[in-house]
């Protein structure tokens, strides 16, 4: 059996800067050896999954890492634009990937398509800012305000009395059962109970310290009933006035014209 050919210095230093860059195939042709002997090179020097060697993450990985499906990921780049690339790591295998900078950048445009409650803080790497302040957001939003819990008997029976007290509006009674102003909604509509909370006097206007605080939450990935206990608003004005305001909800700003 004869002897494997030599590897110099310089075709291991190529090797081990190009790992993860360019493909198994244009390594293995660059330096005129066999797809096999470069595989075979690259597991003696411990080089890994070439998937794992570059400046980013592959579409599926990311996936898991912020508890989405494949399929999600896969709609956010053909409806949203998500800027992610084929790229081939063996011989044909061509898999999607993402830089961590460029997904950092993008999702800061579409924060609303995010929810990074349960993500592990730094799992991708360092953070921005802004990614911590919509975590504390979206941890609001998944406590038991935001979430589908059954409605007893007992809560049932308090809900139709606490009703025909005077001047409880949407925002009183849904702090009074610690759920969402809709959970309140839907669960009248749900009993067939025909009378309604008193409604807030949501044609006062916002002062410019109050809209400026709208803004500031809505961008930051606050839900609206969160937003409108601040501000002491039902959460139907509060997404009423971001409206009138030219708020884009995916983008979470303002449009470039209602500025």
């Amino acid at each position: 059996m004869g002897k494997a050919p030599n590897w110099t210095q310089e075709e291991v230093a190529y090797l081990q800067d190009k790992w993860g860059v360019i493909s198994i195939k244009t390594i293995a042709n660059k330096l005129g050896k066999s797809i096999n002997a470069v595989k075979l090179k690259a597991q003696r020097l411990g080089l890994g999954d070439p998937r794992m060697n570059f400046e980013g993450i592959t579409i599926n990985q990311l996936g898991k890492a912020i508890g989405r499906e494949y399929s999600t990921l896969k709609g956010w780049i053909q409806r949203y634009g998500m800027p992610a690339k084929k790229k081939v790591f063996c011989q044909e295998s061509r898999v999607l990937i993402i830089s961590y900078s460029d997904f950092w950048n993008w999702a800061e445009q579409y924060k609303e398509l995010m929810n990074f409650a349960k993500m592990e803080p730094n799992i991708l790497g360092a953070e921005p800012e802004w990614v911590k302040v919509k975590r504390k957001a979206d941890q609001l939003k998944s406590q038991k305000t935001e979430q589908a819990i059954p409605w007893t008997p007992e809560e049932d029976q308090r809900l139709v009395q606490v009703l025909q007290t005077k001047n409880m509006t949407y925002p009183d009674v849904a702090r009074m059962f610690d759920r969402s102003e809709s959970a309140v909604r839907r669960r009248l509509r749900d009993l067939g109970v025909k009378i309604r909370p008193t409604r807030l006097e949501n044609h006062i206007k916002y002062t410019p310290e109050e809209v400026e605080r709208l803004l500031q939450m809505a961008e930051q990935g606050h839900s609206y009933e969160t937003i409108g206990r601040e501000l002491g608003k039902s959460a139907l004005g509060v997404r009423g006035k971001l409206e009138r305001l030219g708020f884009d909800f995916k983008r979470r700003k303002l449009r470039e014209e209602a500025k």
